[in-house]
């Protein structure tokens, strides 16, 4: 399967975390998703211009907690004295736009993906896994299902989705002004307001905190023709939603 069509993104609720807060949330988060896929153990944290800095999850975790804030920090201290005017900033520093990170995962020197998040603004907050090479992208819907799952339980999202991030598929959902694209399997948690119709042509699963909405559990990118049927499917289940969901069109979200 082609999978590195894909990308698993989450909008988050607005928070201000400081540094160390942040640190703590990613190391947690990952030790959650390491039960599910160890390739989620070894990364390393990168930003332009900066040496990438290598963790190692198996290694003590407050260790890297403390390791992954002072990355932060150093890779962020010159932005925070030249725009917050803070001299003398600790990983107990916090700001209204949050701070950028930007993870690498690599499994027997092999690239797998990439993982990056802003927890921590009152802005805008959000998380991706992405950048999927097409040798290394052989996850099937059970992985993305489970990666999904336990990140939603864990970071709460307003939404998320298992999503194809091909510019054609793109270009034709955007003129619908929508808040949120259907996906291989997309998350309305309960605070977005969103309903997913009963009769609608997918599988609907009602949780506590939100509905799954999921398009198919079976590989639809093994032909062209259930490709390209699948992105009429999704385009014309956003086009039944918008319809029946004020809180659904993008002003409202």
């Amino acid at each position: 399967m082609a999978r590195n069509i894909f990308g698993v993104s989450f909008v988050l609720p607005k928070q201000i975390l400081s540094i160390n807060e942040t640190a703590t949330k990613v190391v947690s988060l990952l030790e959650i998703l390491r039960i599910e896929d160890d390739v989620f153990s070894k990364f390393k944290v990168s930003k332009l211009l900066f040496k990438s800095i290598e963790f190692n999850l198996e290694d003590n975790s407050f260790d890297n907690i403390l390791k992954l804030s002072e990355t932060i920090l150093s890779f962020e201290l010159s932005d925070i004295k030249h725009y917050e005017k803070e001299e003398n900033p600790t990983i107990d520093f916090s700001r209204d736009h949050g701070f950028n990170v930007l993870l690498e995962f690599e499994k027997n020197k092999k690239k797998h993906f990439s993982l990056s998040c802003n927890l921590s603004s009152s802005k805008w907050n959000s998380l991706s896994i992405e950048n999927f090479p097409f040798e290394n992208s052989d996850y099937d819907f059970d992985w993305y299902f489970n990666i999904l799952r336990k990140t939603n339980d864990f970071l709460k999202p307003i939404y998320s989705g298992v999503n194809i991030i091909l510019p054609q598929y793109v270009e034709m959902y955007l003129p619908l002004k929508i808040a949120y694209p259907f996906g291989w399997i997309t998350y309305f948690s309960n605070e977005s307001n969103i309903r997913i119709p009963t009769d609608i042509d997918f599988e609907v699963k009602q949780e506590e905190k939100g509905q799954y909405v999921i398009a198919t559990r079976e590989d639809f990118t093994a032909s062209k023709e259930s490709f390209f049927a699948m992105k009429e499917k999704l385009i014309e289940g956003m086009n039944v939603l918008k319809n029946i969901s004020p809180e659904y069109s993008e002003t409202t979200a």
